[in-house]
């Protein structure tokens, strides 16, 4: 096929997309976006209801500090694997002191560097971990998601890998709803090589509807909000 025929084939596509309608339907332009903002008192009911309708959990830490972060994080690792923690950078997170509790705690910790996956030995370092623990860019009330953009000190494994991901949320960050979210910070579009919203633990179905969890992530996901 020619230069010019495929053009005049795009042509006629484009062409006939720009006709089609449904039977019936109404060319109407649906209008602007528009919704009624939740309470906060609302907001943070509505998140916590539906991360544990999902099998999640949710943590309020109105005063943090990082003792206490890291009492939770030794009692999820009681007896569940070797206490090693992946971590995004303490500068990301919302709790200052985290690294010299952890050490104090006898709690491992790991970071993910350029040239990490390379190594079989250190995957397989990075995969003992038994908790990965990050930050969130937001939370959405409305499905119980957390909001992450990956980057530099950001690792995706940290919320991956770990059979038990620990999110250090800002209670500010709480919105309505992914839509509410856009509206608000555009900016996240292009704020990491990727953009992911975290609904809960992992889970997946085979072709008989047996749920299983963890298969392709973390089994557990705990939220901790806090300020």
């Amino acid at each position: 096929m020619t230069p010019d025929a495929r053009a005049a084939m795009r042509a006629a596509i484009a062409a006939a997309i720009g006709r089609g309608t449904f039977p019936d339907a109404v060319a109407d332009h649906p209008g602007a976006f528009s919704w009624s903002p939740l309470a906060a008192g609302d907001r943070a009911a509505r998140f916590r209801a539906e991360l544990e309708a999902l099998g999640g959990t949710c943590h309020d830490m109105p005063e943090p500090n990082a003792d206490a972060v890291v009492a939770l994080l030794d009692r999820l690792m009681a007896g569940r694997g070797p206490r090693r923690v992946l971590v995004w950078d303490e500068a990301l997170l919302p709790v200052a002191g985290l690294p010299t509790a952890l050490v104090r705690a006898g709690i491992s910790i790991d970071t993910v560097t350029p040239g990490d996956m390379d190594s079989i030995e250190r995957r397989e370092e990075l995969a003992s971990a038994t908790i990965g623990r990050t930050g969130a860019d937001a939370a959405l009330a409305e499905t119980g998601s957390i909001v992450l953009a990956s980057g530099p000190g950001r690792a995706r494994l940290a919320s991956l890998l770990p059979p038990i991901h620990v999110a250090l949320v800002e209670r500010h960050r709480l919105v309505d709803s992914l839509a509410a979210l856009i509206r608000v910070r555009p900016d996240l579009a292009t704020a990491g090589a990727n953009v992911v919203c975290i609904t809960g633990p992992s889970r997946t179905a085979d072709i008989e509807h047996t749920l299983s969890r963890g298969v392709h992530g973390p089994g557990e996901v705990h939220v901790v909000f806090v300020g």
